[in-house]
């Protein structure tokens, strides 16, 4: 057995470019086993599917059934740039660039080599087809009410927590097949999202100002990953105005519930947050992962965010934010539309229109993709949990190690019997989780081992200093002073002062309630399509995404000021 799990695939020589970037955020750490078989394969067919439906693949493109697209090197999960620039390459008045902007942004990325076979006009008529579709979009993508009746019908499917081991097993192999075409809509809207956005970004780079693509995209509405955070808000006003739950909060998150059960004056917060949860308690960090923490099964996540929330003085609705939005991107469209060719114009003014129902489509596909993944996290965090009664591990994480297939089962039947597997196989997760990846991998003889690994990290960045200007990519528009507040980990948002400059390493969907208490957010990954970006200007939040390092040359208590258009952070204090 092993450390198999490991999963090391090979990096395919046509398409040799893969990149954390983009998938840093929502695949922030090591793959599990279980994450692996029962999620990334799936997500590859899902992928590779939605690209043949769009016309982006061409025949040919692949050799081997094995994850390309989202290849998993030295126990981290990385994108495919080389066959995502294709997106650009073969789809008519997009380029590669166009496609690194929109969804990695960050990095220094190597440049586009043309190469045989990039360039097919079957491809190119067929994603002129969908592109000319795409353009004329006035509604929510189709794409988003399929992906809700399916999520809904796989989660009313799960057996009962109290059904047999086998029950619970057969579900978790069920979920493959339910899970890839949710996945495949998402990547569907994802692409033309990205597609969309990018002759705005093309655009705005001609008129000379790339940052006003933020304007010109602006505040789309009604995007789900954004109604979390409006939701706690509404919450923690709650919260603040009931002083015996406010006093509770006081007393910290932790064991939090379970305190206020014999308060009478909580009884209406325990129902609105119940609720809460119901709805959205499939989000959390790393949220792709089958063994990752939810808001399900860690409130305090969420709490957290309400914590943060309800100490603020000011009012927090975004719609205070949002006022001038609408001005500002007609501003940017009066400023840039002249610069457009006179024969792109119309697809510039189609893509202006329709930018907006892309980035809700592809923020609702990535919800009910999460959410088709909570009941099989229940029905696994029961199987570990069974286990655990018979002396296994009680750790999700390190039973996720096994494989689901053909170790779960007989784990199950008897847990001692892997312990001494479990031991070596966490021992080696320990190893790998502890050390950063390389942000680019461009062979397979790049692909290091967890000794090489140990061996060169890269080393920590001086903390910047007064008059330091640091740069990365406009994310979402404005400018705001505060104080920074480095924070790691979502589960500690109690920190987060209302009113302080959010820095984080990544922030996937479940960290964007921590934006509404912010002056301002700055990340180390991110691009101009990533989903924290998209949740920014819906809550219009000030963001800039791809500064290297932010989280080590910021540090917690530094005086900045950001600037979400030119996507700069300066130190002033």
């Amino acid at each position: 057995m092993g450390t198999s799990w490991i999963i090391e695939g090979r990096v395919d020589n046509r398409w040799p470019y893969n990149t954390r970037g983009n998938v840093g955020e929502v695949f922030p750490e090591v793959v599990t086993n279980i994450g692996y078989q029962l999620g990334v394969v799936p997500a590859e067919r899902a992928w590779r599917s939605a690209y043949e439906d769009l016309g982006i693949a061409s025949k040919g493109d692949f050799t081997s059934e094995d994850p390309v697209i989202i290849g998993v090197y030295a126990g981290y999960t990385y994108l495919n740039l080389s066959y995502l620039r294709m997106m650009g390459v073969r789809a008519p008045g997009s380029s590669a660039d166009a496609i690194d902007v929109a969804f990695f942004g960050e990095g220094d990325p190597p440049p586009y080599v043309p190469s045989k076979g990039d360039k097919s006009i079957l491809s190119s008529l067929r994603i002129l087809k969908t592109v000319l579709g795409a353009l004329g979009q006035k509604t929510l993508p189709a794409e988003a009410t399929d992906s809700f009746e399916r999520a809904a019908a796989f989660e009313a499917k799960r057996p009962s927590l109290d059904a047999s081991n086998e029950a619970l097993l057969d579900y978790l192999y069920a979920f493959p097949d339910a899970f890839e075409p949710v996945f495949a809509n998402h990547m569907k809207t994802t692409a033309l999202a990205a597609i969309v956005s990018g002759i705005l970004s093309d655009a705005a780079v001609a008129a000379g100002e790339p940052g006003l693509v933020t304007h010109l995209i602006g505040a789309a509405g009604d995007v789900h990953s954004a109604q979390y955070s409006q939701a706690l808000y509404a919450i923690s006003k709650n919260v603040k105005a009931n002083a015996a739950v406010s006093a509770a909060f006081d007393a910290g998150v932790d064991g939090l519930l379970d305190r206020l059960i014999s308060v009478p004056e909580a009884a209406d917060f325990l129902a609105e947050f119940e609720a809460f949860i119901a709805e959205h308690g499939q989000r959390g960090p790393n949220d792709w992962e089958i063994t990752a923490r939810t808001w399900d099964n860690t409130p305090e996540l969420a709490l957290s965010a309400i914590d943060s929330m309800r100490k603020a003085e000011r009012d927090l609705a975004p719609s205070t934010r949002l006022g001038d939005d609408d001005s500002k991107r007609q501003a940017a469209i009066e400023k840039v539309r002249p610069h457009v060719g006179l024969m792109d114009k119309p697809n510039f003014d189609k893509a202006i229109r329709a930018v907006s129902f892309w980035a809700q489509g592809r923020e609702a596909t990535r919800d009910r993709a999460v959410r088709v993944i909570l009941p099989v996290k229940q029905v696994f965090r029961e199987l570990v949990r069974r286990a655990a009664e018979n002396g296994g591990d009680p750790d999700p994480v390190r039973v996720g190690l096994l494989d689901p297939y053909t170790e779960l089962p007989a784990y199950m039947d008897n847990p001692s019997s892997m312990a001494s597997v479990l031991a070596e196989r966490g021992a080696l997760f320990d190893r790998f989780a502890s050390v950063v990846p390389p942000f680019f991998i461009t062979s397979q003889a790049e692909v290091p081992t967890i000794e090489e690994l140990e061996a060169n990290q890269p080393a920590v960045a001086t903390a910047a200093a007064v008059g330091d200007v640091l740069k990365g990519d406009a994310g979402c528009s404005g400018v705001a002073r505060g104080t920074v507040r480095v924070v790691l980990d979502p589960a500690d948002a109690y920190e987060l002062i209302p009113g302080e400059v959010l820095v984080a390493p990544l922030t996937d969907p479940s960290w964007t309630p921590l934006f509404l208490p912010a002056a301002a957010v700055v990340v180390n990954v991110g691009a101009l399509m990533s989903h924290a970006v998209i949740v920014a200007r819906e809550l219009g939040i000030p963001c800039v995404v791809a500064v290297e390092g932010a989280t080590e040359m910021l540090v917690t208590g530094m005086e900045v000021e950001v600037d979400g258009t030119a996507g700069t952070i300066k130190v002033i204090g």
